[in-house]
């Protein structure tokens, strides 16, 4: 099964990190990667570099500087990593070392999910981005009160979405609801697992897409013409690689 790896961690922590977290880094990715764990993954640009865009009710995008939520911890990258059961993935999460300075939210992929092809080079005229599909997602995921039809519609607007951003759109996929996910932090080097996200707000991670655009603009275009955008929120951040 799949899983994404939300990392979150202060601002603050960003500009005094452990002197090894470089090497552990090096050390987490290599193993995972021989292990066929490790699937994709990058750091995220600051929430400085964050652009959030929604659309007004007469449909046009209202586009704002800075992340989706004010929260303590932000998130500051992701890897998408495969493991047989959930318990496996948080030990995957527990193993990084973003445990050290933050914590990880681990969300199950909604279905299978597609194996990510993304190439290591980055043309020269495009940037990769980062798209978190943020929603107001309470209550349970049975608690969706939504006809087979709806459904099938929501579906087909989001396949449309999909051909228009056509190669713009590297890959992405929808997430379990945020019930479902286990955040891993570590308290004076034990290992403390909670169930829930990383943090409690109005709008939560829904999904997300690894974008590859000429710029900021583009990529703000295609998040406007997504359907989460009316009602809910696109947060885009520019991929550090």
């Amino acid at each position: 099964m799949k899983y994404m790896l939300i990392h979150t961690v202060e601002e603050s922590r960003l500009q005094n990190l452990p002197p090894r977290i470089e090497d552990d880094l090096r050390v987490w990715a290599d193993e995972m990667v021989g292990r066929g764990v490790e699937l994709d993954g990058a750091r995220l640009h600051s929430v400085s570099d964050a652009t959030t865009v929604r659309r007004a009710a007469d449909g046009s995008a209202v586009v704002t500087d800075g992340p989706f939520a004010e929260t303590k911890e932000q998130v500051a990258g992701y890897d998408v990593i495969e493991c047989p059961d959930l318990d496996a993935a948080i030990a995957v999460a527990a193993a990084h070392p973003t445990t050290q300075v933050g914590a990880i939210e681990v969300r199950p992929f909604e279905g299978a999910g597609p194996d990510p092809q993304v190439p290591d080079a980055v043309p020269d005229d495009r940037r990769r981005y980062m798209m978190l599909v943020c929603a107001a997602m309470s209550g349970s995921p049975d608690s969706a009160d939504t006809t087979a039809d709806e459904d099938a519609e929501d579906e087909a607007v989001i396949e449309r979405w999909i051909a228009d951003a056509g190669d713009r759109r590297l890959y992405g996929w929808q997430l379990q609801h945020p019930s479902q996910a286990v955040t891993v932090r570590r308290l004076d080097g034990r290992v403390m697992t909670t169930d829930g996200p990383f943090a409690e707000t109005k709008e939560q991670i829904a999904g997300f897409d690894v974008l590859e655009c000429t710029d900021l603009d583009e990529a703000i275009q295609i998040a406007a013409g997504h359907p989460v955008a009316d009602g809910g929120v696109l947060d885009i951040r520019p991929l550090a690689v």
